[in-house]
């Protein structure tokens, strides 16, 4: 799967190369603990990876959320209220999923995972040029500007700047086309095997999932939790 034709890596971004801090799982059950909302965390990523399947196949047809804000704010509100239906808060009462939501909305709320500048560098150090194809809402530009990351990617794909979000073949075409190079030059990593890795798949690119958490253990497709590990498997390509 990678070769020496990798031209380009293209990251996604959510839960890829930045996260909620200290972590998603941690901050959500804080929040929901100050409305005494018990979370059981070792339901809650199986959850959200069912909320988010389903729009992800929505999303494969052409449904859009994060390029229109009022849509977006919409999305992420029904999206918390039924997360924490699950645990039992009142249907009628939305301040908690407010509270979420304004919570996960705020940059500063972010961070980059310790693997990533390190992976950049010594991808660029190998000569491979970098892009990013992410389902994010606009600000992400400027989140990744204060963590100083933007400077490493050539191309910037982001969904609230753009009308597609992944899966759709179109986002990533955009990528390609910006980039000026044929889809079997390209890698792909991110989190979501429908979004990421059947995205990039069915435009020809080749795909990495990154799994932090040993959720997809049955996948069948080249995973790893760690994004220091893609340096070394294109060095191998060259040697």
């Amino acid at each position: 799967m990678l070769d020496k034709r990798t031209e380009m890596v293209f990251f996604d971004a959510g839960e890829t190369i930045i996260h909620p801090l200290p972590s998603f799982l941690e901050l959500f059950s804080s929040i929901c603990s100050d409305y005494q909302v018990e979370i059981d965390l070792k339901r809650l990523p199986k959850i959200t990876r069912g909320l988010m399947s389903s729009v992800e196949e929505r999303q494969r047809s052409g449904y859009t959320f994060t390029n229109n804000s009022e849509e977006s704010r919409s999305f992420w509100l029904n999206f918390y209220s039924c997360m924490v239906r699950e645990f039992g808060y009142s249907e009628e009462d939305t301040l908690l999923p407010q509270h979420l939501y304004r919570t996960f909305s705020d940059p500063t709320n972010y961070g980059a995972y310790n693997d990533v500048q390190q992976t950049l560098e010594e991808l660029r150090g190998l000569g491979l040029r970098l892009g990013l194809i992410s389902n994010f809402e606009g600000w992400l530009e400027g989140l990744l500007k204060d963590l100083g990351l933007h400077s490493y990617f050539e191309v910037m794909v982001i969904s609230g700047q753009e009308e597609y979000e992944k899966p759709h073949p179109r986002i990533f075409e955009l990528a390609l086309e910006r980039a000026g190079i044929p889809a079997h030059r390209a890698l792909h990593v991110g989190d979501s095997p429908i979004s990421d890795l059947e995205g990039a798949q069915n435009v020809g690119m080749r795909a990495i999932i990154i799994d932090r958490w040993g959720r997809f253990p049955h996948l069948d497709a080249h995973r790893i939790s760690d994004l220091r590990q893609i340096p070394p498997l294109l060095k191998g390509d060259e040697e």
